[in-house]
This record gives C-alpha cells, sequence and structure tokens, in this order.
C-alpha cells in the first residue's frame, strides 16, 4: 500500500499519510501527492498509479474534507461489490478505499489557532491605527461569495490555495490587493476622457508605480501565434513617456479579523477525452447523451467559504505623502471589492465582498476587548509578581525558626495532626517551632489543650520531645 515517503522517525511522529498534522500550510507544501504518484506494482508485476491521489490530498486541506473523503471511500467499496466489475478494478478500488480512508483521517485544526490568528489581525489593526492613523487606511470586508485565491501556484495547476505558513489559515497576499486595485483604476481610466483621463492617469502613476514594461507595444509572437497584448499603460503614451516609478501605496496582505472556514469546491472537465486530444468529435453543450459517454470528471479545489471577514491595510510608504492618494487608493479599492471581484473565478460570483461599518465597529470593539484582556492579564501577573516578591522578602527578614512556624500555620487540621504525631522525627528547628506556637498561638494552645485530653498519645509524644529540649513549660 502506496504512503508518502517518510523518515521512520518522522512517520512515527505524524502518521504515515501525515494524519497527525495539524498545520494545513504544512499539508500543502510538504504533503500533496503528485497527480501520478504514488507508483506501485500490483501482485501481477503491473505498475499501478493511483491518479486520485492528488486531489484526495487538497480535499483533506478543507473543513469538511473528511466528510467527502469518506463519502467517496463508501462510493468505491459500493462500486467493488458490484455484479460485472472484473477482478482487476475491484481490487483497484479496494486499495483507493483503503488510500481515501487513510487520508481522510487528518486532524482538524484547533479553533485556538483560528482565533490566535483574529487576536493577532486585530492587535496590528490596534497598531496600525494608532500608529499610522494620518497615513493608513484599513476596510474590514465581508466575502460574500467564496475565495479562490493563489490557484494558479503550486504542486498541482489550478488547485492551490494560499495559506499563512505558521497557522496554516487563509489570507490574501498584498500583491493580489494591489493587483485588483490597480485594475478597478485602470478601468476607471479607459472610460475617462480629456482632463479628468490625464488626472486620473498622473493618479494611477503615483498610486501604484509603473515599468518600462507598462508601456510596450503590442508584439507579435513566432510560429502563427496571435501577438502579445500591449502594455497596460502602452495607450497613455500621449500623456508621458515610458517611466520606472515606484508607487506611493502599500498594499499590505489582507489578514482573516475571525475563524474562517476552508471548504471543498468542485469544477467539471465536460469533455475530458475533447481536451485530452481526441478531437474528431467534438460533444455540444446540450448533447447530454455525448456529456455521459464522456464520464465527466469533477476536479477539486480548497477555498474560502462565504462570510468570512478580511482586513484590507494602504499605507503611504514615503514615496509622495499627499493625503489625497490614499483617499483615491480606498475608493478604488472599494471599487475593487465590491464591483470587480478579487482571486480567482470572480465572473462566475467567486471573490467579491460587501463592505460593512458595523463590521469596522465590530472589530475595533474586539481589538479593544483584546487589549483591556491583555491589560488585566498583565496587571494580575504584576500583582502576583509584587506579592510573591514581598512574600520572599517577608520570610528572608525572618529567622529559620520563624519560618518553619510561618509553614505550620499553613497546615490544615489533619496536616497539624500528623505532624504532631511524628513530631520525633523533625529537625530539631521544626520541633522548637512547633512547640512555640503551642505557647504563642491562641489557636494552637486550645488544640494542645483537647489532644491532653482526647488524644493522651499525641499529647505524650510532644512532651517527650520538650524535655528532651529542655524547651518551656506548655500550658
Amino acid at each position: 500500500m502506496p504512503r508518502i515517503a517518510l523518515a521512520p522517525d518522522v512517520t512515527a511522529l505524524i502518521g504515515p499519510f501525515a494524519d497527525k498534522v495539524e498545520n494545513r500550510s504544512l499539508l500543502l507544501d510538504k504533503f500533496i501527492f503528485h497527480k501520478s504518484w504514488p507508483v506501485e506494482e500490483d501482485e501481477r508485476g503491473r505498475t499501478v498509479k493511483w491518479d486520485d491521489a492528488s486531489r484526495w490530498s487538497f480535499m483533506r486541506l478543507a473543513d469538511n474534507g473528511g466528510a467527502v473523503l469518506r463519502a467517496e471511500v463508501i462510493k468505491l467499496r459500493r462500486d467493488a461489490e458490484g455484479r460485472n466489475i472484473e477482478p482487476d478494478n475491484r481490487e483497484r478500488k479496494l486499495a483507493q478505499a483503503k488510500i481515501a480512508e487513510q487520508l481522510s483521517q487528518i486532524s482538524a485544526p484547533g479553533k485556538d489557532i483560528a482565533e490566535l490568528r483574529a487576536r493577532h489581525t486585530r492587535r496590528f489593526l490596534t497598531l496600525f491605527q494608532n500608529g499610522q492613523s494620518d497615513r493608513g487606511a484599513f476596510l474590514i470586508g465581508k466575502l460574500e461569495g467564496r475565495l479562490a485565491i493563489n490557484l494558479a501556484d503550486g504542486l498541482i495547476q489550478n488547485a492551490n490555495i494560499c495559506l499563512d505558513r505558521l497557522l496554516g489559515l487563509p489570507y490574501i497576499p498584498g500583491a493580489a490587493v494591489k493587483g485588483a486595485c490597480r485594475h478597478a483604476a485602470l478601468e476607471e481610466l479607459r472610460q475617462a476622457k480629456g482632463e479628468d483621463r490625464a488626472r486620473l492617469f498622473r493618479l494611477v502613476l503615483k498610486i501604484f508605480g509603473a515599468t518600462e514594461a507598462d508601456f510596450t507595444p503590442p508584439r507579435k509572437a513566432g510560429g502563427g501565434k496571435k501577438e502579445k497584448p500591449a502594455g497596460d499603460l502602452h495607450a497613455y503614451l500621449d500623456l508621458t513617456q515610458p517611466v520606472d516609478l515606484k508607487g506611493a501605496i502599500s498594499f499590505l496582505p489582507a489578514w482573516p479579523t475571525d475563524t474562517p472556514q476552508i471548504v471543498v469546491d468542485l469544477t467539471n472537465v465536460h469533455t475530458p477525452a475533447y481536451y485530452g486530444g481526441d478531437k474528431r468529435e467534438k460533444i455540444a453543450p446540450g448533447d447530454l447523451a455525448g456529456l455521459a459517454k464522456e464520464a465527466p470528471r469533477p476536479n477539486p479545489f480548497p477555498v474560502v467559504e462565504a462570510g468570512a471577514h478580511f482586513a484590507f491595510s494602504l499605507v503611504l510608504n514615503g514615496m509622495d505623502d499627499d493625503a489625497a492618494l490614499l483617499a483615491q487608493a480606498v475608493t478604488w479599492l472599494r471599487t475593487a471589492l465590491t464591483v470587480r471581484g478579487l482571486g480567482a473565478k470572480t465572473s462566475a460570483g467567486y471573490g467579491w465582498f460587501s463592505l460593512d461599518d458595523a463590521a469596522l465597529q465590530a472589530v475595533k470593539a474586539a481589538a479593544q476587548a483584546d487589549a483591556d484582556a491583555t491589560a488585566k492579564q498583565a496587571a494580575e501577573i504584576a500583582a502576583n509578581t509584587a506579592r510573591a516578591q514581598a512574600e520572599a522578602e517577608r520570610l528572608t527578614a525572618m529567622s529559620p525558626e520563624e519560618r518553619e512556624m510561618d509553614a505550620l500555620l499553613r497546615l490544615n487540621t489533619e496536616a497539624f495532626a500528623l505532624f504532631a504525631k511524628t513530631l520525633a522525627e523533625k529537625t530539631e528547628i521544626q520541633q522548637r517551632a512547633f512547640l512555640r506556637l503551642l505557647i504563642q498561638n491562641k489557636e494552637k494552645r486550645e488544640r494542645w489543650k483537647t489532644w491532653k485530653k482526647n488524644k493522651p498519645e499525641i499529647a505524650k509524644i510532644i512532651e517527650e520531645v520538650r524535655s528532651q529540649l529542655g524547651a518551656p513549660a506548655l500550658p
């Protein structure tokens, strides 16, 4: 049975299929099966490729991945019990079911990890607002459709996601935020005319910067291919010369302010034979019988579920301190998030946000609550430290006998009686402290009188010790 190739000590720590790993970023970067791997030989020496391994690996990144995989296990085992199935197919499906079942047993990340990430984000926003109040701005966006971010990167094409390396939670890179914002700005620029066109172009250059490549003309490609498109700013050469310029706004990564969910989403290749190279007969989209023969195969990919909140932060980076640039960047970012969307598949409704002042105020209130809780905890730690220090100073000022008396006063009734029964086995300092306490402390004097009356065996031990020490008589 194939498994992820691991050293024996690592296998013992995380499991043969990395099933004990809770960090989804670690799973994504290190423990994703390649499309045609693992490869093994069956009992007859034939090479077997497990083509489902990669999609199963991606399924288990999601919160509902285990349930989806277990459903596949049930289907595979049911198919293996079919009447007309060939023995080879039965063996293959049962073996696949074993792998899928093992992969479904992934350890779910703890909710405290997601809450820690949210607290970190809220803390950052507090520091950001306090330190950059006149140079920065942030928005809170609520995800209204699923977010597919960073799909084109990673080991498997069009099946990736952007996850924090430490906590394994989704975030949106600053480059993606800047790109979406820039596209919104260019769209407004394309529709502008006259002086408004020139004004917006200057703002685009100042806010986002540019390289000479942005001004390149259309380029013809060899081999009969279509010409390469012109740079984004080529149409505006009448307003400027090609220039390399750094933008005045830094777009920071967008981090979640709550506990986002990652779920399994699906896309279908409806005509796999056609796209696989067999183009002799192209099946029409409405030909359901033809599509059924093609056996469409769902391809899973992880996405962030709708409802998550992300904090988008922008800051003037020193290239230009004009507050109007920051205000314009915020305006374009609002358009990008609420109209154009962010990430992949935006035309299908993915990656668009709503901006809600109530959500912004809720984050600020939560950040203040976090700060208050942290301050309270710090005050408690400081008070405990002060008490411990005062106690240490008090004990240091005592004589050894006084310290033993202090310790005896902390004992409950049963422990004090047990100490008395074993008084002969104690050190001389402990014995003298005990006898001194019976004389000086009112409660212990009464305890001594009770022992003399009702516990003569204890009183006898105490008197023998007192006599050996030559201590004063007890009351």
